[in-house]
């Protein structure tokens, strides 16, 4: 089983933690509530006005794996508090 990373709750629905994954098609690392289903691409995007996007539309229809630690140490998820999910 792999490893699980999160920063936190979704800022919109407050319910769901925002798990880091992978998008395959390009490589971005993005946070993604595992409640509402938004994504966001970068931590600036969790603060109002909240710039998500939903990703259960079709145009977001790509495959995702969880990204290693290392992996989002080199990316603008780095300097954010990434905590594993337990």
């Amino acid at each position: 089983m792999s490893e699980l990373f999160h920063v936190g709750q979704c800022p919109s629905c407050r319910q769901g933690w925002l798990i880091l994954q992978r998008n395959l098609s390009n490589q971005d690392i993005y946070a993604h509530c595992e409640e509402c289903e938004l994504g966001f691409i970068t931590p600036d995007d969790l603060v109002p006005p909240l710039n998500g996007f939903l990703t259960v539309l079709d145009k977001y229809d790509y495959e995702t794996e969880n990204p290693t630690q290392e992996e989002i140490s080199r990316t603008v998820w780095a300097n954010f508090i990434v905590k594993e999910v337990p």
